[in-house]
């Protein structure tokens, strides 16, 4: 599962939560290659429950980090709902139909606007401070 974080105005924006899933015993790199070994759901088809709480935990590392612009954050879930965080990604793919720009597109947002936000939030970065 994906969570990513746009952010627009200055805070963060929640995108939709990209599932993806696979009948294989482990989401591999052939899962990841070919499409017929994988089901694909954005925004997901988890319970609310869970997609807010993987939102929530999402949004935390956002700020606990000190990301800026975009973040993507990678989870696992098992079929009785335990949640584990992956990875936290802040230079997430771009391609216009990698995972940010799918879950931007299910909020509504299209390619070039993601884009855009992405450009204009690089102007609003504060200078890093060690």
């Amino acid at each position: 599962m994906h969570r990513g974080l746009v952010e627009i105005d200055g805070r963060p924006r929640t995108l939709p939560m990209w599932e993806v899933a696979t009948s294989r015993e482990f989401y591999d790199n052939q899962a990841k290659r070919d499409a017929l070994l994988r089901t694909e759901h954005c925004p997901s088809v988890l319970p609310e429950g869970l997609i807010a709480g993987m939102g929530q935990l999402a949004r935390h590392v956002f700020r606990l980090i000190g990301a800026h612009g975009v973040l993507r954050v990678d989870f696992l879930a098992t079929p009785g709902g335990w949640v584990t965080l992956l990875e936290a990604n802040t230079l997430p793919g771009l391609p216009p139909r990698g995972n940010l720009a799918t879950m931007a597109r299910a909020d509504g947002i299209g390619y070039p606007a993601l884009i855009r936000q992405l450009v204009l939030s690089a102007f609003t970065k504060p200078a890093y401070l060690p």
